[in-house]
Formats: C-alpha cells, structure tokens, sequence
C-alpha cells in the first residue's frame, strides 16, 4: 500500500543457511541493512545495522556462556555499552531492567514479552516447518528487538522452527488488544509458500502483509 512504512525485505544467507544481510527497503528509497555474525554455535554474535545513505552504524556483539545470553554490548560509533542479561534456567527467561522479560519454549522459539506491569506479547505457533526450520533459533534477536533496536526481530519471528499462528498485544490500562493472525500455505513437503498476515479486530479486519516465499535447492 501507499502508505506503507516499507515496501520489501532483501534477505541473504550463508552456506550453513545462516541469515547473512537483510535489507529493509523502506518507502522513498532509504534503507536499513542488517549484517549477521556467528559464533562456532551458529547463534547470533554479532549484528551490524547501517542507516543508508547517511552510513550510520550500531553494532551489537552478544556474549554466550554455555549458549545462553549473558551480554549485549552496543557500540555506537565507539561509545561501548555493556549490558548484563539474566537467565533462568528452570523457566527459560531471559531478563534485563526488571520488568523486561523473555520467555521461549522449549525448542528456543520466542514466545513471551513482558515490558510492563500491564503490556505483555505473547505468540502461539502451529505443528510443521517455519520458512527458517533450518535454521536455530536466535534468542538474541528478540532481545535486541524489543529493547535496544525495534523492527528488526519483528520482521524476521516468523521465520522460527515452527510457523507462527498468532500474536497478541495486550494493554491492560487502556484495554488495547491487538490480535495479529498468520494463515499459512504450505507445500507437499511441509515448508511454508506463503504467508497472509492479518490484525482481527471485532469490527474491523484487514490485511497487513502478503508474503510469497520461493524455496531454492542446493
């Protein structure tokens, strides 16, 4: 649509099938690239965003102590930050700056945001193959989405092991809920073709993207 915050996502990927860049073309031509490091792990080590054409990079390297997330140093323009992250084991949360807390299922699949005493995200997945299924989950990114750089986990959570069925916004103070609902084709082998997400209000539904998906062999 016209009105559109941006138009396409250009994505690559290594040889170990590893999200290397995204591109977010955005509407009137500017871009934000996305370039993705990794440790011996294949987890997410090191993500360099840059604002074009100004040229502006951020980067966040992310430390791992028997691969869970301890650290987020950002880095911009040589400005080092460091940020200590907390995880419990027994629940598979991740938190930083109570009240911010992250939750993932068993299979590392982001499932839960709390970022305050009455705004909470939750997502629900379905049975078969998410687009990236071969590849691990990345912790990280939601981390890095939704407190230190938003849009970019936003953008790329469907690409989980599993594919995503709904995601759900709530704010309890001004009893906003926003209901975002992803109805899937998939092929003979199980991995998803397509992709129409919808917001499903009580009065007024609609589209907010159609993604296609082409599957390449090696």
């Amino acid at each position: 649509a016209s009105a559109a915050s941006y138009q396409t996502l250009d994505i690559s990927y290594t040889n170990e099938f590893l999200i290397q860049n995204v591109t977010r073309n955005l509407s009137g031509g500017t871009k934000i690239s996305y370039d993705c490091a990794y440790n011996d792990l294949q987890l997410l080590s090191n993500l360099k965003i840059t604002d074009l054409p100004s040229g502006e990079e951020t980067n966040y390297q992310i430390s791992y102590t028997n691969g869970i997330v301890t650290k987020i140093t950002v880095n911009p323009s040589g400005a080092a930050t460091e940020y200590n992250i907390d995880y419990d084991s027994n629940s598979n949360l991740y938190r930083y700056n109570f009240p911010y807390t992250w939750k993932f299922n068993a299979e590392n699949n982001f499932e839960y945001y709390f970022f305050s005493s009455d705004k909470t995200l939750q997502v629900t997945y379905e049975s078969g193959n998410g687009f990236n299924h071969f590849m691990k989950s990345q912790p990280a990114l939601a981390i890095l989405d939704s407190y230190f750089r938003e849009n970019f986990f936003q953008d790329l959570y469907f690409m989980s092991t599993k594919p995503v069925k709904e995601t759900r916004f709530e704010d309890l103070v001004s009893s906003d809920v926003i209901e975002s609902h992803f109805t899937h084709t998939f092929d003979t082998h199980n991995h998803i073709s397509k992709t129409e997400i919808r917001i499903n209000t009580n009065t007024n539904p609609f589209l907010i993207k159609n993604i296609t998906y082409q599957e390449k062999k090696f």
